[in-house]
């Protein structure tokens, strides 16, 4: 009988495999480690993938241009808009286009000055906004305001289209060297506030270009027989056909063969809802928590389904003390959730769009067919101006309610679960106060057990046993299998589940399939009582610090994700002042709006190739130009080099955080030494990579308890208690507190002690835990 232990990581695998006798260890069978690329780039944390498909993206695009060019000239050609003899084509280069933009308008051309005006109007045909990618997007906001003062110019200047507005342009210039360009660039301009942030001239939109065709083929029709409406449309069809974006792939529901509702939909949001009320505990001082009743479970869902509506889907939520008082417990008596949690989130899309300002009250009066129908179209709809006739014309707003609505935050993204089963977990979650796995078993099915019955010999591509944790593939039994079942999108859990099952078949094949598999689970290491109560409190503190940035976000129209609260938070340690927060580098103020206009860059302090330090306490915000003339260099370097670092002139240091100042000293470089440990992507992505090896290890067997996880946290004390961390001494560490890192034998060991780790004793710890939390 065998039993094999793995510790899982990002980049390496260690394992140990003994041999049993009636459950006791008598032999080591086995061991190693396997080490492995996690698949991300080391600074950036992006998948490697990601440059592959940035450039594919732009020789796409390249390709269409080029193509779709090739096309109109064949067709204008055909048409007699372009000469026939190459010669006599590039002649036409010489004209001005603008020019022939502006005088096609009111007297006829020559067919070929047509097709040059034409052919010019394809090479720069103008913006074409989509509100599923704009949504948030700091750079389409700049645009919209550049497209706005365009309309403003062009009535001012009376053209009546973009081309004759460039002609005007141009043709008031005093010289040649005057002529103001005709390309849009991102320059500074003065806002309402005075202060100078980056934007658009002017940006023109598609339709000022698709208006531009139809005004001048219409007047050169009049003119010319041989142009009908049908040649128009087909040229028009050239020059402005645009390929829609594909909707994302939608992973399978865990329980059923159907697409996941998004986390927008109104069922979603009731199952969440009845979830989170039904694991309300009361508990009274001295006494057990016990579950809520149901008229009192019904009583509190009111309550938070009536909570007043917000703004910003973050500020939806009521406090767990708010919940007492309205259902007005008795002295002594409190709620407790989960440890750290102070409140309870309402149903982010009612308070949303009930506000008045957006869709109002009525929508609380809609049954659930109209309302999942809205939040489809809004999450769906790719074209701003149909849904807003959409919305007014179905659903009686005014222009501007339906605009409001319209912009409306949602939540982002998809739950585990579709439509059915999320039907019958409501269902019994609405009927009794039952915690989520008992709903789920009320069901007849089981909220984690996804074994099918059939014996595996050895472990099959991940993604044809665990459909429900991946993005579905082609099904086509001649594809690869990545295609055919489809992939987890996390890389690290990509290539970590790879990597197990080319270790595990391994092991198989040498050794036979082990009786046992323990799994580490990766955890922070063991603290103590007040430990732990500090730790809570910074989490705390922590959560709400990033629930005000989510509002900020929200206020601002910037999409809420961690990348983009993490660069609020930078620019919050700039200073306290908001009015005051200056790049460290060259002293200029930053400014919310700059944030994410591309003019600002995330820092590395000390330089990253140097120090390997990616942590949020080596990182700042300073302007794109300043972090290109720093380059690899400390900031003192930078200075003792000739550059401008504002943060060491005179008195400015105390402006940056205590924890960061010292990174901007002469002898930074030397002080930074000593060994990092994980960074948190790293541990995050242990963590659930082990949770999915788990399962995925599971498929192994026909029945359970033959697959168990052990926390990180065990393992610690058990390898420093069993003085396993000598093994691998280093002069220059305290062999007492922690082992080598820079030895990857330790993963060996890590996995020696998990595969001698009893499944009583991850019980026992499993129950104080449990008892923890109980007693608060």
């Amino acid at each position: 009988m065998l039993r094999l232990g793995l510790d899982i990581g990002s980049t390496s695998i260690g394992w140990w495999l003994y041999r049993l006798k009636d459950g006791v260890i008598t032999e080591v069978a086995d061991g190693g480690v396997r080490l492995f690329s996690d698949g991300r780039d080391p600074k950036t944390g992006a998948s490697l993938a990601v440059d592959r498909r940035n450039a594919r993206a732009m020789r796409r695009l390249r390709d269409r241009y080029l193509r779709r060019r090739a096309a109109l000239m064949k067709r204008l050609a055909a048409a007699g808009l372009k000469p026939g003899d190459p010669d006599q084509a590039k002649l036409l280069e010489a004209l001005d286009p603008y020019l022939l933009r502006a005088e096609a308008l009111d007297k006829p051309l020559a067919l070929t000055e047509l097709g040059r005006a034409l052919f010019h109007l394809n090479q720069r045909r103008g913006f074409k906004s989509n509100r599923k990618t704009d949504r948030g997007n700091n750079e389409g906001g700049k645009i919209a305001e550049g497209t706005a003062r365009l309309d403003q110019a062009m009535l001012a200047a009376g053209a009546r289209t973009y081309g004759e507005f460039l002609h005007k342009r141009r043709s008031m210039a005093d010289n040649a060297r005057a002529v103001p360009s005709v390309r849009t660039r991102l320059t500074l301009r003065q806002g309402e506030d005075g202060k100078s942030e980056p934007g658009y001239d002017y940006y023109p939109d598609r339709r000022h270009l698709e208006e531009e065709f139809r005004k001048i083929w219409a007047a050169q029709a009049r003119h010319h027989d041989t142009l009908s409406d049908d040649l128009g449309d087909s040229l028009f069809e050239t020059i402005f056909f645009q390929r829609p974006l594909k909707d994302p792939v939608v992973g399978r529901c865990l329980f059923f063969p159907e697409p996941r509702l998004p986390k927008a939909h109104p069922l979603t949001q009731a199952r969440v809802l009845y979830e989170t009320v039904n694991a309300l505990r009361i508990r009274a001082e001295g006494g057990a928590a016990i579950p809520l009743r149901k008229d009192h479970r019904d009583t509190v869902i009111h309550f938070l389904n009536n909570k007043a509506p917000v703004k910003t889907i973050s500020s939806a939520k009521q406090s767990l003390k708010a919940i007492a008082k309205h259902l007005k417990l008795r002295d002594g008596q409190s709620f407790t959730l989960e440890r750290g949690r102070e409140d309870v989130a309402c149903d982010p899309v009612r308070a949303s769009l009930a506000h008045p300002d957006r869709f109002g009250p009525r929508w609380s009066t809609l049954d659930d067919a109209a309302q999942e129908e809205i939040v489809k179209r809004l999450r769906d709809d790719s074209d701003d101006a149909a849904l807003l006739v959409w919305l007014m014309d179905r659903h009686g707003l005014d222009e501007a309610h339906a605009r409001a609505t319209c912009d409306a935050p949602l939540p982002e993204g998809y739950s585990r679960l579709g439509r059915t089963a999320t039907r019958m977990i409501l269902d019994q979650l609405k009927a009794e106060v039952l915690t989520y796995d008992k709903a789920v078993a009320a069901c007849g099915l089981h909220h984690s057990d996804r074994r099918t019955g059939e014996v595996l010999d050895d472990l099959p591509y991940y993604g044809e046993v665990l459909q429900a944790h991946v993005i579905p593939g082609t099904g086509e039994p001649d594809h690869d299998d990545i295609t055919r079942f489809g992939r987890i999108t996390n890389p690290t859990v990509h290539i970590g589940l790879n990597q197990v099952r080319r270790l595990v078949n391994k092991i198989i094949e040498r050794h036979g399939k082990p009786a046992e598999i323990v799994v580490e689970l990766a955890r922070d290491l063991k603290q103590s009582a007040d430990q732990k109560a500090e730790d809570m409190a910074r989490n705390v503190k922590n959560r709400k610090a990033a629930e005000a940035r989510s509002a900020l976000l929200n206020e601002w129209g910037v999409p809420d994700n961690g990348a983009n609260r993490m660069r609020v938070r930078f620019w919050q340690e700039l200073h306290d002042d908001p009015a005051m927060r200056r790049c460290p580098y060259t002293g200029t103020m930053i400014s919310p709006t700059m944030l994410f206009s591309g003019g600002v860059d995330d820092d590395h302090i000390l330089p990253y190739s140097r120090t390997l330090d990616d942590s949020t306490a080596n990182r700042t915000l300073c302007l794109q130009q300043a972090n290109r003339h720093k380059r690899n260099k400390s900031p003192w370097e930078a200075q003792r080099d000739g550059m401008r670092v504002w943060a060491l002139e005179e008195g400015n240091l105390r402006h940056i955080p205590e924890f960061k100042r010292w990174r901007f000293a002469e002898d930074a470089m030397a002080r930074f030494e000593g060994e990092r440990d994980f960074e948190a992507r790293a541990l995050v992505d242990t963590q659930y990579l082990s949770r999915i090896a788990r399962d995925y290890l599971d498929t192994l067997f026909t029945e359970g308890g033959h697959v168990w996880v052990v926390p990180g946290r065990l393992t610690e004390m058990l390898r420093r208690h069993w003085g396993l961390n000598a093994i691998l001494h280093d002069p220059l560490r305290d062999v007492t507190k922690e082992k080598n890192r820079m030895d990857h034998r330790h993963h060996a060991i890590d996995a020696a002690v998990v595969a001698a780790t009893d499944r009583s004793l991850v019980k026992r710890m499993a129950d104080q835990s449990r008892l923890d939390v109980e007693q608060g």
